[in-house]
């Protein structure tokens, strides 16, 4: 009987850090896109990803947004997801920690620019489904990776690329977004503003 709770103890442990393990990497936009993250409206992963990475990360990933002070809704991730440990466990739990963004009825949440904010309604849970999840290395104040997840499901969880923060920080994603509207809205933008079309 020890054995075969031993056996089943191993295949949970197993399944739980599975799941972390195996989030896939997202290195282009196309792939980005592919996973439909973010998108359609009223979704906001999608625009509050592409204003993360240019106006919160310098080139050097130093975090110009502090996850820690809970500039902008950041807050601790206890990393966990509907099935366990979502994010790979971090070594360095002083150091290192999770931060969540992307939750609009979180503290200072108000404080994110109207393109994120546009299409909430508390009473349309997929207008605050989307998040993104950092690596915060406090030390050095560095982002070392960034997660998109709609609503922490490790299914629709990826860790974001650098060859894809890069683009999307010199804004090359915006020849390759979704569909035509989500196009002609960023192209048409000024001041990192993304406008409506209706």
């Amino acid at each position: 009987m020890a054995v075969y709770q031993l056996v089943l103890l191993t295949c949970v442990l197993l399944s739980l850090t599975g799941a972390a393990s195996s989030l896939r990497t997202l290195n282009t936009v196309k792939e980005l896109n592919d996973t439909g993250f973010g998108l359609p409206p009223p979704r906001h992963g999608y625009v509050l990803l592409l204003w993360y990475v240019q106006n919160c990360v310098d080139n050097n990933m130093v975090a110009l947004c502090n996850p820690k002070a809970g500039e902008y809704g950041f807050h601790y991730f206890r990393n966990r997801g509907k099935g366990g440990a979502l994010l790979p466990k971090l070594d360095k739990h002083g150091e290192y920690a999770y931060y969540s963004l992307g939750n609009l009825n979180y503290k200072h949440a108000e404080d994110l620019p109207d393109e994120v904010r546009r299409y909430y309604d508390k009473h349309d849970k997929l207008s605050n489904m989307d998040r993104l999840l950092v690596k915060y290395f406090s030390n050095k104040n560095l982002i070392e990776e960034i997660y998109v997840s709609a609503h922490y499901e490790s299914s629709q969880t990826y860790l974001i690329g650098p060859s894809l923060v890069s683009d999307l920080r010199h804004k090359r994603a915006l020849h390759q977004s979704p569909s035509r509207e989500w196009h002609l809205a960023i192209v048409q933008s000024n001041n990192n503003r993304y406008d409506e079309i209706m």
